[in-house]
């Protein structure tokens, strides 16, 4: 949607971005997952970034903080080799789709809030 209002007449809802969509899924439990993506697979998980962020691009968003974190996924942490998080991730939790999933949440998180805490002055 644009920032005019929608054919219905009703005003249209802001854009959602990848990080925020992220922090909904790590706060829902793992029914929230299944929902959203079906089974729970990092695969899947990385086709659903993906495509969010082709989505995001074919509808002129930019995502400046998504691209922030994985820069600092990649050059801070040391946590997204040139294989990408998903391989690496499911072999440091032992083929576990769901704790690599989570681990990989668990690090935009920690972005989230070292950027908050950047903005706080903090």
């Amino acid at each position: 949607m644009n920032d005019s209002k929608a054919s219905d007449g009703q005003t249209p809802r802001r854009h959602v971005y990848l990080l925020d969509y992220l922090m909904r899924l790590r706060q829902e439990k793992t029914r929230g997952l299944l929902l959203n993506m079906g089974d729970i697979d990092v695969t899947r998980m990385v086709a659903f970034v993906d495509g969010y962020r082709a989505c995001q691009y074919a509808n002129g968003v930019e995502d400046e903080e998504y691209g922030l974190f994985h820069d600092w996924l990649r050059d801070v942490k040391h946590e997204f080799p040139t294989e990408g998080w998903a391989a690496k991730y499911l072999r440091d939790c032992d083929g576990d789709h769901e704790r690599a999933i989570r681990k990989f949440l668990d690090f935009a998180a920690e972005f989230v809030a070292l950027r908050e805490r950047e903005r706080q002055g903090s």
